[in-house]
């Protein structure tokens, strides 16, 4: 699939302008959940991505993330597997939803492949936590190029956890 076209739930950027300066806009974050900088997707020595991610106090629920993909996320030749794309945008999916003080884990991660995601490129995943229920949490997020032309998508449903099972989190992150 080589063609950008319109996929199937995209978010669409609040922003008017590039992705690059709706980023630069931004208010770097780093995510909220526990034990996060040993995460090998989006810790600070992952060996998949680079990527930072950015929250918008003009409009709350909204966070675009910068990544490039490295080499071992290659799939097909010169472009990002798809299981790299998914494991990315369940990682991105949950930091928003930590940083919005909603403590989850994923339950449902439904995903739209458009095309290819080349390696090497930068590519930016808009996000929005479409709803914040008592039981579970709705979010979403498309990568795009540069361009704002997508890649794929996700949707996700997240699980709240109980204050139990948080606390089990936070005290299995301080014995490491």
């Amino acid at each position: 699939m080589s063609a950008a076209r319109k996929l199937p739930n995209m978010v669409t950027p609040p922003a008017q302008g590039d992705l690059e300066s709706w980023f630069q806009t931004g208010t770097k974050i780093d995510p909220a959940f526990p034990n996060w900088q040993r995460s090998f997707v989006s810790g600070p020595a992952s060996p998949l991505f680079k990527l930072e991610h950015r929250e918008f106090k003009k409009h709350p629920g909204w966070m675009i993330t910068r990544v490039s993909f490295l080499p071992l996320c290659e799939g097909p030749p010169g472009h990002v597997h798809g299981g790299a794309s998914a494991g990315l945008l369940d990682e991105v999916l949950g930091v928003c939803v930590w940083h919005e003080k909603h403590p989850c884990v994923t339950q449902t991660l439904t995903l739209q492949y458009g095309r290819t995601l080349p390696l090497h490129e930068v590519a930016y995943v808009v996000t929005h936590l479409k709803n914040a229920g008592e039981e579970t949490v709705l979010v979403e997020c498309t990568i795009f190029d540069k361009e704002k032309a997508p890649y794929v998508c996700a949707q996700g449903a997240f699980h709240r956890l109980t204050p139990v099972q948080l606390q089990k989190f936070n005290e299995l992150t301080k014995k490491r």
